[in-house]
């Protein structure tokens, strides 16, 4: 710890984060690290999305810190930050070809494949019932092209619709998917802010 950071308060310590202080910021990555880790892992349950997230909310801080002279409750500029750039990064990941590549690709450079599992079954579900609320067509046209692996002249045909509307459904479907899985993933981390960001 850096000799008399720990006795600053924190409009101080800021103030020289803001200053470019190294040693300062190394002290306030210190003290909230845990509480952004902990905070992604709550919603992922993935070591290494966890550790990618808390990278990316200290990154966003030092590459904005003259702002932190302004800020008068760390702890809500923190949260901001931390809800923001977790949603952003897994609405990165809310397109299931991502999702599923994403972990595959994971899995194999972890020992610990079970939180790949979780993630997974988690994300299937909240891609599962963005399925269920869509139309009956796009729905039909959404799992024929995704599970049953069908082009779309082949939907078009089995559906006996024009390929120009199998693709309006398709879009459709997948621009809903997208929404819910944002929404749903949004909600997840707000309520997990108030647990771990208070």
């Amino acid at each position: 710890m850096p000799s008399g950071t720990s006795t600053l308060s924190e409009k101080e310590l800021l103030r020289k984060v803001a200053g470019g202080d190294d040693r300062s910021f190394r002290f306030v990555f210190d003290k909230y690290r845990n509480k952004i880790y902990s905070l992604s892992m709550y919603v992922t349950h993935s070591e290494y999305i966890s550790e990618e997230i808390t990278q990316e909310v200290f990154c966003k801080i030092w590459n904005n810190r003259a702002d932190l002279e302004k800020i008068d409750f760390f702890n809500s500029y923190l949260r901001t930050i931390a809800v923001n750039t977790a949603c952003n990064y897994l609405k990165r990941l809310a397109n299931e070809k991502v999702i599923l590549k994403r972990i595959t690709d994971e899995s194999e450079v972890s020992s610990d494949s079970t939180e790949n599992t979780v993630l997974y079954n988690d994300y299937q579900a909240i891609l599962e019932q963005a399925i269920m609320k869509l139309s009956p067509q796009q729905r039909k046209v959404y799992l024929l092209s995704r599970h049953k692996g069908l082009k779309q002249e082949e939907i078009a045909k089995r559906m006996n619709l024009s390929v120009y509307t199998v693709k309006e459904h398709m879009k459709n479907a997948l621009r809903s998917i997208r929404k819910s899985l944002g929404e749903k993933i949004e909600l997840t981390i707000l309520a997990a802010a108030q647990i771990f960001l208070n």
